[in-house]
Formats: structure tokens, C-alpha cells, sequence
């Protein structure tokens, strides 16, 4: 027993040298280094306030900045003893602490973000990673002529290993953010949570957008909304369940708004124009409902380990469940395309050469989106 207790108070004494070392290390050397390897890596200025080291064997940088990316408060790394042991550069935990992103999509439709460098011969693994209290403000010079801005704030992201044993590995994630809306509106809200068997490939989870400003995020959603719907009628939800089994991953999604009353107004005010606008029409008149809400679900079947939610895809499953829901109430086909018919007619007269260019244009995409419904039914 004495022997024990003597090993024992060693290991500790040993532990404390060790860690008193490695603090004196971290605070003169450990500042440089990692600055100047960041610059190396990502070909980006960066700068770093402090480094230290805290029990048991945690790294934190303090005041990090990575050019006008990045700023975040604080950043603490937790390597794995059992996967130095082994050979392995495994990190049981990566914490971001008050991260401030900010994110610019220029106009030839790239992002302001550094090339990552590829991984080499001992990747990194990291087995957890958070996000507390950060924000992303977003700058996007490509989806309007002017550039449109928004900021995500509060996001709190949560991925952890589901369980200690090694195998199966599973992985627990949770997210939450807040959206921004306008003055007078609540902010929309962002949540998910699930659980992801990696080594089955197998999944079940969620994810979810509420309250979402219509309004706020029109262009992004095109000639679909128009400034004169009033704000109680520009709100819209936003759910999706994922369910993989052997890699094969279902997104049950649906989006619903709340009545779109002033759509019709916003037609005949001339905000939806040409056959383009028509089609809008036509294509809401199919997926509301009988309180005048716009309720639309879709599914997109994809890989757990490489999702894909490519555009003409995406299209194709909307597309579909729109025709399905033609075909199930041809009644209410036939009224839609009545009171459309004629505005589809009196445009077809006023078509010019760019207009036949742009339809033919809109036609090929169209072809594209149709083989993709085809796809979908056929799986």
C-alpha cells in the first residue's frame, strides 16, 4: 500500500513539473509559433493577445483574429492523453468562446474564406467541438444589386461523442441561433438537436427555422414576396427530420407561411411581373391551403457521409410534391389556372427578343428540374 501511495504522489509531483514547465514553455514560445504557423497554413494575417495553458492539459488563446474573418475571445483546445499515447493527434475538445464571423459572398459568387490546407499523413481528430455565444454577420454582394447585409447572433453549437466507448462511434449534436427580423418583429429562431452513428452510418435528428422575416430575407426569395405584403403576413417556419439507415440519408422537409393574402394585390399592383410572374402564381395558387397558407413538404434523399443539395436536385423534389398535389386536387388546378390564364395571355403579347432568350434560358433549367423529378420518383 505504501508503495502505491509513493507511485502515486511521483505521478502527481511528476504531473506538476511537467505542467509548471510547459506553462513557462506556452507563455514565451507558444504565441510566436502558433501566430506564424496560422500565417503559414492559411495564408492570412493573424494576430493572437495571450497563451497559457489551465489544468489538466488544456491550451487557450486569448484575443485571436485571423484578418477581417475572425475575432474570438477566447479558443481552448483539449488534447486526448490516450491518442498521444497512441500515436494520434486527437483533440477531445475544441471551444470557441464569443466567435465573431464575418462573411462576405463577392459578386462572381465566392467567399472571403482561406483555402484550408489538405490533410496529411496523421490527420487531426477531433471527438468534440463548441461554439458558445457567437455571431456571423453576413455580406452578400451577389444576390442584389446592392449589397445585402444580416448578422446570426447567439449561435451555441454542441457536438460531442454520444457515448466513452470507443465503438460504434456516435456523435450528439445540438445548435441554436437567432435571426434577425424587423423593427416591431420577434427574431426567428434556429434549433436542432440528434444523434449520428458514424460507424454504422446511420442517423436520426432535426433542424428547424421559426418565425422567419420573409420580408427581411426577400432577395433571396426573388419576385416571390413583394414590399407591399404586410408584416403579419410575411412569416414563415421552416422544419426538417433527418433519418439515415446505412448511409442513406432521408431530410423530411416542410415550410409553411402564414396567409399570403396580399399576393394577389401585389400581381395586379404590377410587383409580379411578366409570365415569370405568372408561373408564381400558379405555382403558390397549387400548395395553399384552405386558411391561405402556403404549405409545402418535400423530401431530399442524399449520402450521410457526402451530402449533396445541389439546386436542380432540390427543385425537383419541390416540383414534385407541387405536380403530386396538382394531381390529387385537379379542381383546384383547373380555378388556379383560370384566374391566371388570362394575365399568362395578355404577357404572351408583349414577349421581345430578350424575353425569348430568357425563356429559353428558364426552359433548359426547366428540362433539368424535370429529370430530377423523374429521379426522385423512380428511388
Amino acid at each position: 500500500m505504501k508503495i502505491l501511495k509513493k507511485i502515486f504522489l511521483i505521478f502527481i509531483a511528476a504531473f506538476i513539473v511537467i505542467f509548471c514547465v510547459g506553462c513557462v514553455f506556452v507563455s514565451i514560445f507558444a504565441k510566436n509559433i502558433i501566430k506564424a504557423e496560422i500565417e503559414k497554413q492559411l495564408k492570412t494575417e493573424a494576430s493572437v493577445r495571450s497563451v497559457w495553458l489551465s489544468p489538466p492539459l488544456s491550451l487557450n488563446i486569448g484575443g485571436f483574429t485571423l484578418g477581417d474573418l475572425a475575432e474570438i475571445e477566447k479558443i481552448s483546445v483539449t488534447p486526448s492523453f490516450i491518442g498521444l499515447l497512441s500515436g494520434k493527434i486527437v483533440l477531445n475538445n475544441i471551444a470557441l468562446i464569443r466567435p465573431q464571423i464575418n462573411l462576405e459572398r463577392k459578386t462572381d459568387g465566392t467567399f472571403n474564406l482561406p483555402q484550408l490546407p489538405r490533410g496529411g499523413e496523421n490527420p487531426v481528430i477531433i471527438t468534440g467541438f463548441f461554439i458558445k455565444d457567437g455571431a456571423v454577420s453576413v455580406t452578400d454582394k451577389k444576390v442584389s444589386d446592392e449589397p445585402f447585409s444580416f448578422t446570426i447572433k447567439d449561435i451555441n453549437i454542441k457536438v460531442e461523442k454520444g457515448s466513452p466507448l470507443p465503438y460504434p462511434l456516435t456523435i450528439k449534436y445540438a445548435l441554436s441561433a437567432l435571426l434577425p427580423a424587423r423593427t416591431g418583429l420577434k427574431e426567428g429562431k434556429v434549433s436542432g438537436a440528434g444523434l449520428i452513428d458514424w460507424t454504422h452510418k446511420n442517423m436520426q435528428g432535426d433542424f428547424k427555422i421559426s418565425d422567419i422575416d420573409v420580408l427581411l430575407f426577400k432577395p433571396y426569395l426573388g419576385d416571390i414576396v413583394s414590399s407591399v405584403i404586410p408584416p403579419e403576413a410575411a412569416q414563415a417556419n421552416f422544419n426538417a427530420d433527418l433519418s439515415a439507415k446505412n448511409n442513406d440519408l432521408l431530410i423530411k422537409c416542410n415550410f409553411k407561411a402564414t396567409p399570403l393574402t396580399a399576393l394577389k394585390e401585389a400581381a395586379e399592383a404590377d410587383q409580379l411581373k411578366g409570365i415569370e410572374g405568372a408561373v408564381i402564381m400558379l405555382g403558390l395558387g397549387l400548395v395553399k391551403n384552405n386558411q391561405n397558407e402556403v404549405n409545402l413538404e418535400f423530401d431530399i434523399k442524399t449520402k450521410l457521409d457526402n451530402p449533396r443539395f445541389d439546386k436542380i436536385t432540390l427543385k425537383g423534389s419541390v416540383f414534385q410534391n407541387i405536380l403530386q398535389n396538382a394531381l390529387e386536387n385537379p379542381e383546384k388546378v383547373t380555378d388556379t389556372v383560370k384566374s391566371i390564364g388570362e394575365q399568362i395571355k395578355e404577357q404572351v403579347k408583349k414577349i421581345d427578343e430578350g424575353d425569348i432568350q430568357q425563356f429559353k434560358e428558364k426552359g433548359k433549367e426547366l428540362e433539368k428540374t424535370f429529370k430530377a423529378i423523374f429521379k426522385n420518383s423512380e428511388e
